[in-house]
């Protein structure tokens, strides 16, 4: 082994330590590049190879490949093909840069092998740290693809397009271990926590398309929207699709629940669609049916549609079976019923201008449209006051529109086609019969039907509870 000095007192002279192998194993013909304070030793073995040891500083490159090392010291043994940096170890080629304390290239298999402290950037800018990772390199013959695995609960941050990692938009992954493959597809498994600006998400385990922008998350997942856009989404499987990095739609399939300020969805699947990183449309269906709760009321059907631009809810529509109810005021009168409608479809309306205009206010519901074998029950304060039952409204007809009141009380109930209904209104106690000196105070008027049905006739005497 022979070496050169120059100017400076650098080493320039070559050590070629791989071996003249065929070309397709052959990957790197490793040249050494020393220091004066390098200190250097070889044993030759009897397959006529070298191990090869060098401290207080050492770096190299391949001749014939891209690939760089350099580190305090390093253990090159000839049989093996292996090249141990130890100490400040550093290790790059176009597709990763990796820094540790130790890193141990295998040449025979094309792996690179970081230990402590590891700092792993890929091309795309993807930047993993953790205290162990291992580098497969794309060779041909050997893999077609480039992979980088990292295991001891890495902390993985992604930054497309920004190798220099000041990209703004990013997601952070920490996991027990995560593959990343070809610098596009990654893999988390083991207690997957998943940050981005818009979101906060956990899972058993979750697979990336960083190209595609697509996201699945399995076992136990669970989405928390952030800012302006907050809501949770949970189920057994969670997909998740981008653009230009802003989140777009996240589907939730088997068992899944979302909640958001104004509703709450629960169905077999559910879609959620935002627009300008809030809440704008969600879609609920599935075998179990849907199930939406909003402010005051429960509504049920086979699938449910929720219109709420803005992240504000304006319209809910139930579909096929649809079933609403509604809980009753108990400072008006005493029941333990709800109120309810039903009908093939259901459309509930809500006063989203005035929520818009104030944040702190809660979508008021104006009115909800049933059709198509309607049916509908509610209840109507007496005029025995808050301690008394309520005054019973029945009706059916093909179509039956309810509107409420600035209180959020029934105002008008209309009954459309082969309309039908009853109105019973509770009998004066036996004190306000007893007292003649006192003019008995008239019946609330309550919630007729209107439009083309006739009002029903009330019963034609009082009737008294048994």
């Amino acid at each position: 082994m022979r070496l050169r000095r120059v100017l400076g007192g650098v080493l320039v002279a070559p050590i070629v330590l791989a071996a003249q192998q065929p070309a397709q194993q052959r990957s790197c013909n490793l040249e050494l590049y020393n220091y004066d304070s390098t200190t250097t030793l070889a044993v030759k073995l009897p397959s006529g190879q070298y191990n090869s040891y060098y401290g207080r500083g050492v770096r190299g490159k391949c001749t014939n490949t891209d690939q760089r090392l350099s580190g305090d010291s390093l253990e090159s043994l000839g049989d093996v093909k292996t090249h141990t940096l130890i100490g400040r170890a550093h290790y790059d080629e176009q597709r990763v840069r990796l820094d540790a304390d130790r890193i141990t290239y295998v040449q025979s298999e094309e792996r690179v092998l970081a230990e402590g402290n590891v700092v792993a950037v890929t091309e795309k800018g993807t930047t993993v740290r953790g205290p162990r990772a291992e580098y497969f390199r794309a060779m041909p013959g050997i893999r077609a693809e480039s992979r980088l695995y990292a295991t001891g609960r890495p902390v993985t941050r992604l930054a497309p397009g920004d190798a220099g990692g000041a990209a703004t938009d990013t997601m952070e992954v920490i996991a027990n271990q995560i593959l990343d493959v070809a610098d596009s597809l990654m893999y988390a498994g083991g207690s997957v926590v998943i940050t981005r600006p818009d979101l906060a998400a956990t899972s058993d385990s979750a697979t990336m398309d960083t190209n595609r922008e697509w996201a699945r998350l399995n076992g136990r997942p669970r989405i928390e929207g952030k800012g302006e856009s907050q809501f949770t989404l949970v189920g057994r499987q969670v997909d998740l699709w981008s653009r230009d990095r802003k989140l777009q739609r996240v589907l939730s399939a088997d068992s899944a629940v979302a909640t958001s300020e104004d509703v709450t969805l629960a169905s077999d699947t559910i879609d959620l669609r935002l627009t300008a990183q809030k809440l704008s449309r969600a879609y609920a269906w599935g075998v179990s049916r849907a199930k939406a709760h909003a402010t005051d009321r429960d509504i049920f059907a086979d699938s449910i549609e929720v219109d709420m631009p803005g992240q504000v809810l304006r319209e809910l529509r139930a579909l096929r079976g649809a079933f609403a109810k509604s809980r009753t005021d108990t400072t008006k009168f005493v029941s333990s019923e709800d109120d309810w409608l039903r009908g093939d479809t259901i459309v509930a309306a809500f006063d989203s201008a005035r929520t818009a205009a104030d944040s702190a206010a809660k979508p008021a519901i104006q009115s909800i449209l049933a059709s198509g074998d309607a049916s509908s029950f509610y209840q109507v304060a007496s005029s025995e006051g808050a301690k008394a039952a309520p005054n019973l409204n029945y009706v059916k007809g093909k179509t039956i529109t309810v509107r409420f009141g600035a209180d959020r009380a029934v105002s008008t109930v209309t009954v459309r086609e082969q309309a039908t209904g009853v109105y019973l209104e509770r009998a004066p106690s036996d004190t306000a019969k007893a007292d003649s000196t006192k003019r008995a105070a008239p019946a609330p008027s309550a919630p007729k039907p209107s439009g083309d049905a006739p009002a029903p006739p009330p019963p034609p005497s009082p009737v008294k509870k048994p």
